[in-house]
């Protein structure tokens, strides 16, 4: 059994490091908001964004009231590592690739998950007075999650062609 030393520090660490991928979260979902500016999918990339970071503000007004201070270091090193993570081969030299938007739409679906589990968790580890609606953030995150789906969904089929890899794959092994 934890002491109540312990206990207070891992909230600490727990919201810090939520803290972190948060603000990193929420600049690649306004990044995927501006590169998708002239898509059909630009309104909900927006509402998404801005969800996004509502609920950064969220999590920052939870650890004001809980007195949790943050780390700096963390959350500096989560948004260079989201910077770093631009950088990755698309299939196109220049240009944003079809491919950058699925990755980034699927990564924004791991990080809304982490963000709904740390909404529950702090429900079940605060469950009076709390000042914060985590029963609303929770809903928001079923809704971006639903959004999310519904976007990478119609964006796979232009993607990527399957039935000509294997198709190709079968021609090969011949």
């Amino acid at each position: 059994m934890s002491t109540s030393l312990e206990q207070a520090e891992f909230l600490r660490i727990y919201l810090q490091d939520h803290l972190a991928g948060a603000t990193a979260g929420s600049q690649r979902a306004r990044r995927l908001a501006e590169a998708e500016a002239d898509s059909a999918d630009s309104a909900a990339l927006a509402g998404f964004a801005a969800d996004v970071a509502a609920d950064l503000d969220a999590l920052s007004k939870l650890m004001d009231t809980l007195s949790v201070e943050r780390s700096w270091l963390k959350t500096n090193v989560a948004v260079v590592g989201e910077k770093l993570g631009t950088l990755k081969f698309n299939g196109r030299l220049t240009g944003r690739s079809p491919l950058s938007t699925v990755i980034e739409l699927e990564a924004m679906q791991m990080a809304v998950r982490g963000k709904r589990s740390l909404w529950e968790t702090m429900r079940a580890a605060m469950p009076s007075a709390s000042p914060i609606d985590f029963g609303g953030l929770i809903v928001r995150a079923d809704e971006q999650l639903e959004t999310l789906s519904l976007l990478h969904a119609a964006r796979v089929p232009s993607t990527f062609a399957v039935s000509s890899v294997a198709a190709s794959s079968r021609d090969t092994d011949q």
